[in-house]
């Protein structure tokens, strides 16, 4: 008779042992679940930084090219018809 009381006793404990650390450890798990969510927040927002940081160069690659046909149309190493074409060409 004691050793099922003695038994009953222990599973009450450890019941209450696990309904205790319950909270703290799906406390944890979202805490880990949050910092997750940020880091890709992070990296979404650099990856988005480092796009416009890449149309911006391409803009100004872009830019330098139309510039360097024109003083070459200017200069008469092109046409008129191939400068058209140069540009339709960058710009698509």
């Amino acid at each position: 008779m004691i050793n099922y009381l003695v038994i009953g006793v222990c599973l009450i404990l450890l019941i209450a042992v696990v309904y205790i650390a319950a909270k703290p450890i799906s406390m944890g798990i979202e805490a880990r679940r949050d910092s997750k969510n940020l880091e890709n927040e992070d990296t979404k927002k650099n990856n988005e930084i480092t796009q416009i940081n890449d149309d911006t160069i391409n803009n100004s690659n872009l830019t330098e090219e139309i510039i360097k046909l024109n003083n070459l149309k200017n200069e008469g190493a092109i046409t008129e018809d191939e400068f058209i074409r140069a540009k339709e060409k960058l710009l698509s």
